[in-house]
C-alpha cells in the first residue's frame, strides 16, 4: 500500500508544470518604460506594471534587459520566455501568429521628430524625399517601410535612444523615429530647449502588451485577469503617473475602458 501511494505521488508530481526555475522576462532598455537606475536596479513603467501583474497572476519571473537585436533573437530561439513591454503592431504577421499576447496595459505613440527649422517637419511621409531618419537598431516602423523600400528615405541606425538626439542636433539625420515619452525624457534629462524641435508625422499608436512564447499560453487567463484587477483598482494609472506625471491620462488610449 505504501509503495502504491509513493508511486502515485511521483506520477502526480511529474504531471505538474516545471516551476523550479523562474521564467525569463526580457525587454530593451527604453526610459521611462524599462531602465536601470543609478544603483543598477531595473525599474520603469513597464517593469513596475509587469512585476505587479506577475505577482497577482502568481507567475515566477526574472526580469532582464538586452539590446533590441539580441532580445529579438533570443525570443525567436526561445531563450527568453516573454517580452513584458511589446506591442502587437511591432510584430510581423509571422510573429503575431507564433506568439501569444496579453491584454494591453498602457499605450505609447511614436512620431518623427525634426529640428524646428527643417523644411519637411510638417510634411506627410508620402511626400518625403531624400531624407535620412535615425532610429534604434532592431526597431521596425511599418509606416516608413514604403518610403524605405522606394529609397525616398534612408535609415541611420544607432544602438541607443540617447544617441538619436545627438544625431539630430548635429544634423547628421533629418529626423529621428522615437516614442514620444522617450523623446520627452531625453529632452528633459539633457536640459534641452523643447522649442528647438518639432514633432512630425505620426508613426504609430501602440498598445503595450506582454508577449509570451506559445507554450506559455496557459498563463494568459491569469495575466489578463491581473491586468483587469490593476486597471479596476487604479494601480495602472498610479504607476503611469509616477513615471509620466504630466500626461499619464493620455496613455490610456488603446488600453481599454477604465484604463
Amino acid at each position: 500500500m505504501g509503495r502504491k501511494l509513493i508511486m502515485g505521488c511521483l506520477l502526480y508530481l511529474c504531471a505538474l508544470p516545471a516551476w523550479a526555475d523562474p521564467y525569463v522576462a526580457g525587454s530593451a532598455q527604453w526610459k521611462p518604460y524599462a531602465y536601470e537606475d543609478a544603483n543598477g536596479h531595473l525599474q520603469g513603467l513597464a517593469v513596475d506594471i509587469a512585476r505587479r501583474v506577475m505577482q497577482i497572476a502568481k507567475v515566477d519571473v526574472t526580469f532582464v534587459t538586452y539590446p533590441v537585436n539580441r532580445l529579438q533573437s533570443m525570443l525567436q530561439k526561445g531563450d527568453i520566455d516573454l517580452n513584458y513591454a511589446d506591442a502587437l503592431i511591432w510584430n510581423s504577421p509571422e510573429e503575431q501568429r507564433h506568439f501569444v499576447f496579453s491584454k494591453p496595459y498602457s499605450s505609447v505613440n511614436e512620431h518623427l521628430y525634426f529640428l524646428a527649422d527643417h523644411p519637411d517637419r510638417k510634411r506627410p511621409i508620402e511626400q518625403m524625399n531624400h531624407l535620412t531618419v535615425g532610429m534604434v537598431r532592431g526597431y521596425t516602423y511599418w509606416a516608413l517601410d514604403p518610403a524605405l523600400e522606394m529609397h525616398r528615405i534612408e535609415r541611420l541606425e544607432t544602438s541607443q535612444d540617447d544617441a538619436l538626439i545627438k544625431l539630430l542636433q548635429s544634423r547628421r539625420v533629418d529626423a529621428i523615429a522615437i516614442v514620444d515619452d522617450i523623446f520627452d525624457a531625453l529632452v528633459a534629462s539633457n536640459h534641452l530647449d523643447p522649442a528647438q524641435f518639432q514633432q512630425g508625422a505620426k508613426l504609430s499608436e501602440a498598445p503595450l502588451v506582454i508577449k509570451l512564447q506559445p507554450e506559455l499560453a496557459q498563463w494568459l487567463p491569469q495575466i489578463n485577469r491581473a491586468i483587469d484587477t490593476l486597471r479596476a483598482s487604479g494601480e495602472l494609472e498610479n504607476i503611469r503617473r509616477q513615471y509620466l506625471p504630466g500626461n499619464a491620462g493620455l496613455k490610456c488610449a488603446g488600453a481599454g475602458k477604465g484604463c
